[in-house]
């Protein structure tokens, strides 16, 4: 790259230590400035990350700092008024955090307002920029498993196990918990299932149906268990749960093999491994949240490909969307192209 970047950051919550974590070993970011309603998170964030420049107001940061790259780590509820904010203030590219949005008619018109002012939008799945995931990917269009027939996968975090008394408590300050600002489990954690298994299979799939468990007080899916319908006898299962004990891992099989991958969403620097018909494969990581950001920036440079196309979200969104209708239906739901 020949240049510093300029990257800002809204919201810094919990999600937004990794990326600063990130930064700071990468010579090309300089971080401007970071936004946040809650001053205590900010002050926070500032200290550890050494940035002078702090705002309580989105505009105001973009206005003052004009930076060319916003990543927006705020509540999902909160990230298409950011998106608008920014491509107002005309920034170059923008990392929007997963879930990217609550629904696809937000992500319809997020992807609208920004490909008309000419500026970059990718969803934050900081997995697919790991070279394990590349590698992986790599495998199984080189054929090490022949033609993909089958994908699962699931994430699960214990995240209010405990008793019904303590997701109340969780209620009043995670977003995971609160329907009304993007929560749920596949909205958190069965986003990762469900874009890995799109991207392993190569398509998208025509149908979709799922069930769970419900939490009417909060209005999330504590509990999600999917299946998706890829036509030609092609099937993808996933499960995710704030209930259950952690578990990460995804599996694909074909005509001639199988791949698992037991460490899925959370490789970084160090080793790296997965298996191929029982064969242990090792691959040297790096930090992902970095290579993202790098891969948006030079994007914005150059010209070079998003690693994540934004028609990558949009089919994700649509199946997420599936998958809650049909939990609540109980019906079979098909997934729109």
């Amino acid at each position: 790259m020949s240049k510093k970047y300029r990257v800002a950051i809204v919201g810094c919550g919990g999600i937004s230590h990794a990326h600063g974590n990130a930064w700071r070993n990468v010579p090309e970011i300089e971080i401007v400035g970071a936004c946040d309603e809650k001053f205590e998170s900010l002050s926070r964030f500032a200290t550890e990350y050494e940035v002078e420049n702090t705002y309580n107001d989105l505009r105001q940061m973009l206005e003052k700092q004009n930076p060319d790259v916003l990543v927006v780590a705020t509540w999902p509820s909160s990230h298409l008024k950011n998106v608008l904010e920014a491509v107002r203030c005309e920034v170059k590219g923008i990392l929007v955090e997963k879930p990217i949005v609550v629904n696809t008619s937000q992500l319809e018109q997020m992807i609208q307002v920004t490909e008309g002012a000419n500026i970059l939008l990718m969803e934050a799945f900081m997995y697919r920029h790991h070279p394990l995931t590349l590698a992986v990917k790599e495998k199984v269009n080189e054929g090490a498993i022949g033609e993909v027939r089958y994908a699962r996968s699931t994430f699960s975090t214990g995240l209010g196990r405990s008793s019904q008394a303590h997701i109340k408590k969780l209620d009043r300050t995670n977003w995971r918990l609160r329907g009304d600002l993007g929560g749920g489990a596949v909205m958190d954690l069965g986003c990762y299932c469900i874009n890995i298994i799109r991207h392993l299979i190569g398509r998208e799939p025509q149908s979709a149906w799922a069930t769970g468990k419900y939490e009417p007080i909060n209005n999330v899916w504590e509990t999600l268990i999917g299946t998706m319908d890829f036509g030609d006898g092609i099937t993808g299962q996933f499960d995710c749960s704030f209930g259950w004990t952690w578990r990460e891992c995804y599996e694909v099989a074909g005509t001639e093999g199988t791949l698992c991958v037991q460490s899925a969403w959370g490789n970084r620097e160090g080793e790296s491994h997965f298996t191929v018909n029982g064969e242990t494969i090792s691959v040297t990581g790096v930090n992902p949240y970095a290579a993202e950001i790098l891969n948006l920036c030079e994007a914005v440079e150059n010209g070079t490909p998003l690693r994540l196309p934004i028609a990558d979200a949009l089919g994700n969104m649509r199946v997420i969307d599936a998958l809650h209708e049909s939990a609540h239906t109980g019906q079979r739901i098909r997934v729109p192209n």
